[in-house]
């Protein structure tokens, strides 16, 4: 009796012992590397942004807010390319083969009308076409007179891609058009759809004027 309760007594001291061990040796299951609940700086918060048991993030802080400044910022840059677009589309190339000054100075005359069109389209202006005739003593008129008025030429410049065609080389677009005399001058769209017309001649004090209206 007295050896089993020695056994006992052993087996007791035994699991005693390596509880000891157990609870001093085991590993803590969190360290203050991983915290499970997040600490915020409540000396900051308002208390306005707490309600219905929530509080508002730091808007600062918050990828929404992120993604918002992006957004913003991509609008901006989008806005500044179209203005600098919008810049460069003004500036015509008048240097290109299509393009001629030396008839009239001051005045850039187109030698093509496909050409004359696509850069309508491009740079939002009106095309004019001036048919002329050889004979026709108010084409000089036009020309020397009207065509050469610096605020007719700053018009045309800044809002038109000009043409000058003789009625006899271009008798297909002359009768299409229905020209009946020289000089006319017919107004188009950048779509190609007439806007008006100046039948005759026109001294620059009634030309500008008059180009204006049926442009607008």
């Amino acid at each position: 009796m007295g050896k089993f309760k020695l056994i006992f007594i052993m087996i007791v001291a035994l699991v005693f012992v390596c509880g000891i061990i157990m609870v001093v040796e085991a590993p803590t299951s969190f360290d203050d590397s991983m915290t499970l609940i997040p600490v915020s700086d409540s000396g900051n918060l308002n208390q306005s942004d707490c309600e219905n048991g929530s509080c508002l993030v730091d808007s600062n802080d918050t990828h929404a807010d992120s993604i918002k400044k992006s957004s913003s910022k991509e609008k901006d840059n989008a806005d500044k390319k179209m203005k600098e677009k919008d810049s460069v589309d003004k500036k015509m190339n008048y240097d290109s083969k299509y393009y001629d000054r030396s008839f009239i100075n001051g005045l850039y005359f187109c030698n093509d009308l496909d050409k004359a069109f696509k850069d309508a389209k491009a740079h939002h202006r009106n095309v004019m076409i001036i048919f002329d005739g050889a004979a026709c003593i108010y084409c000089e008129y036009l020309k020397e007179d009207t065509l050469t008025d610096a605020s007719v030429q700053k018009e045309i410049n800044d809002n038109y891609i000009i043409l000058i065609t003789d009625t006899s080389e271009s008798p297909e677009l002359s009768s299409q058009l229905n020209i009946h005399g020289t000089p006319t001058t017919v107004v188009f769209d950048e779509n190609a759809r007439e806007l008006g017309r100046i039948d005759g001649f026109e001294p620059p004090e009634e030309y500008l004027p008059h180009l204006k209206d049926i442009s607008n």
